[in-house]
């Protein structure tokens, strides 16, 4: 009994813990507005949705995991203000482009691109149409 008693109590801890760190996030200062994540919500439409990168709405929220595999459903996101992108240049990715291309476009290197979009994989396979990249200074 005992038992069931300690497990009830650890369950209610650990519930109000990660939920409350939830809201905790979401009323970050850096915050202009908050998203509750809806099913077949993933970063990039987020991102795209406010007009900001991956890299900025991770940055907001620190529970986001690398690859932002772990969004729940009912989740309260931070929206940060103003891009942390400090050329104030971004990019929308369309269907069919790719890291190279992009660099072409704004004439600068893929490693460029890269360093202001760490959100990018080293093999460039993970844009997302909708998805906004910072774009460097040339």
């Amino acid at each position: 009994m005992f038992a069931l008693v300690q497990l009830a109590v650890w369950a209610m801890a650990f519930w109000t813990m990660t939920h409350t760190s939830l809201d905790v996030f979401a009323q970050n200062s850096t915050c202009t507005s908050n998203y509750t994540v809806q099913q077949g919500d993933i970063c990039q439409t987020i991102a795209a949705q406010f007009n900001i990168t991956i890299s900025d709405l991770e940055a907001a929220n620190p529970s986001i995991n690398s690859g932002c595999t772990n969004l729940a459903i009912g989740e309260v996101l931070c929206i940060p203000g103003a891009a942390s992108c400090p050329s104030g240049v971004t990019y929308v990715v369309k269907d069919g482009d790719v890291c190279i291309n992009i660099a072409d476009m704004f004439n600068i290197t893929v490693a460029a691109l890269d360093a202001s979009n760490p959100e990018i994989d080293a093999n460039c396979d993970n844009l997302s149409i909708g998805e906004r990249l910072c774009i460097p200074s040339s």
